[in-house]
């Protein structure tokens, strides 16, 4: 997969760069964590800009469960029963 290139933010005056992240991903009410996932982030907003390779690619991991490395439990609450 090709870098990507650095560009401006559409948002805001910021510079996107490419980096690399850990990003949760919902396929319907699964939960399943993709480390070093190659992110566009402006570096003054914050915001993501992913690739149409990078959301195929992610949309294949989820899709093979069985390579799926180690698993975690979340903790889950709502926001009304939070103080």
């Amino acid at each position: 997969m090709k870098k990507l290139p650095e560009m401006p933010c559409e948002y805001c005056e910021g510079t996107v760069r490419e980096r690399r992240v850990r990003d949760d991903y919902w396929s319907g009410d699964q939960l399943v964590i993709i480390e070093e996932v190659p992110v566009g982030i402006c570096d003054r907003c914050g915001e993501r800009y992913y690739s149409a390779a990078v959301l195929e690619k992610m949309d294949r991991i989820v899709s093979r469960r069985s390579k799926i490395k180690r698993t975690m439990k979340v903790p889950v609450t709502t926001f009304e029963t939070t103080a």
